[in-house]
């Protein structure tokens, strides 16, 4: 029965592997497949909705509408309320969106989210950007 010692070698290294899979969730980093979401207002001083995953591959808008209650305007391009958080024009407050830490160039329906991706979403005005990016946003 020579190939015992093979076959108990090979659960071994299985049962490793999947004990470890877990390191880049652990590390706070999406699933290798996913990208995530988390939404916040007063740059990152409170949190609406913790860092949710979501399937990567969907536009920003679509992980967004998955993950919260959102409402929008001129034919759903722009977020206008977030779990019932409304922007403010007269106090300048918008709800602005980043990609991993940077201020989105395209609309959030236009932008495809890639894994590992994080989308943050924040209400503040729109006068001023945030002095830091939280570190769940990154």
């Amino acid at each position: 029965m020579p190939h015992r010692p093979l076959a108990a070698l090979l659960a071994a290294l299985v049962l490793a592997l999947v004990a470890c899979g877990g390191t880049d969730e652990q590390a706070g980093a999406p699933a290798v497949d996913q990208a995530a979401v988390l939404i916040t207002r007063d740059c990152g001083e409170d949190v609406l909705v913790e860092k949710t995953e979501v399937e990567a591959g969907q536009s920003a808008m679509q992980a967004l509408q998955r993950v919260a209650d959102v409402e929008t305007d001129a034919g759903g391009k722009f977020v206008t309320a977030v779990e019932g958080v409304q922007q403010d024009e007269g106090q300048k407050l918008a709800w602005l969106f980043y990609v991993n830490g940077e201020a989105a160039q395209k609309g959030a329906a236009e932008i495809k989210l890639q894994a590992g991706d994080v989308e943050w979403w924040d209400l503040h005005k729109w006068t001023a950007e945030c002095a830091a990016v939280p570190v769940e946003a990154q």
